[in-house]
C-alpha cells in the first residue's frame, strides 16, 4: 500500500497469492452484445480473475458473478467510459433480505478513453470480493451468496455496440488467507457510495 502525490490510497494484491492459484479453471477471449450474455464459464467459492475489458463507450460493460442456478443472485462489476468509473454492485448479490446492497464505485480514468482495454483482477474468497485496477485502486466489500450455485461468470454490457473481453480464472487452493487487502465494508481512497437501488 502506498500513498501516491494527490494523496490517493493504491494498492497491489499480495504477490502470494500467486503461489495459492491451482487449477485455471477458465480462459475466455471475445466479445459481447446487449443482444446477448457472454457465458464465460464456471469458479469456484474461492477465485482469482485477471481481466481486460475494452468496454463500449456507449453504455456500461463488464462482469457479472451469478452465484444461482435461476440467475436471481449475482455480483456485478461494471465500467463506465462517460463517467470514468468502475462500479461493483451488490444489490442482488444475496438472497437473504437482512444483506446490505449498494454500489460502490472508483475512479477508472482509463476508461474514458475510448478504445482503450481496461485492466482488473478480481479475487474472490466466498463473501469478500476485492477488484484492483492497473492503477493501483482497489475495491474491497462483503457480499453474502445464500445459493448453492454452481458460481458462474458472464461478461454483459448495455452499449449499442459491442465490448470485447479476455479473462482468466483460477480456483485458489484451500488454507491461508486468500484475500489480497484483507475483509471488511467496502472501503479505498476514495470511495463514493452510490445510492441503493431495490
Amino acid at each position: 500500500m502506498t500513498l501516491t502525490a494527490d494523496g490517493t490510497v493504491v494498492q497491489r494484491p499480495a504477490r502470494e497469492l500467486l503461489a495459492l492459484r491451482g487449477e485455471r479453471v477458465l480462459h475466455r477471449t471475445g466479445h459481447v452484445t446487449r443482444s446477448g450474455t457472454a457465458e464465460l464459464g464456471q469458479v469456484g467459492s474461492t477465485f482469482d480473475l485477471t481481466a481486460v475489458l475494452t468496454p463500449d463507450t456507449t453504455g456500461t460493460g463488464g462482469l457479472r458473478l451469478v452465484t444461482s442456478a435461476d440467475g436471481t443472485e449475482y455480483l456485478d462489476i461494471t465500467i463506465d467510459p462517460t463517467a470514468g468509473r468502475l462500479t461493483v454492485d451488490r444489490s442482488h448479490a444475496s438472497l437473504d433480505a437482512r444483506a446490505r446492497g449498494g454500489s460502490y464505485a472508483v475512479p477508472c480514468p482509463a476508461a474514458a478513453t475510448p478504445g482503450t482495454p481496461v485492466e482488473l483482477r478480481v479475487i474472490v474468497d466466498r463473501s469478500i470480493a476485492e477488484t484492483h485496477l492497473a492503477d493501483g485502486q482497489v475495491l474491497t466489500l462483503r457480499f453474502y451468496p445464500l445459493a448453492d450455485g454452481p458460481w458462474r461468470l458472464q461478461a454483459r454490457t448495455t452499449g449499442t455496440g459491442r465490448s470485447d473481453f479476455t479473462v482468466e480464472a483460477w480456483n485458489l487452493k484451500p488454507g491461508g488467507d486468500r484475500s489480497g487487502t484483507g475483509a471488511g465494508e467496502p472501503r479505498e481512497g476514495r470511495v463514493t457510495p452510490l445510492p441503493y437501488v431495490s
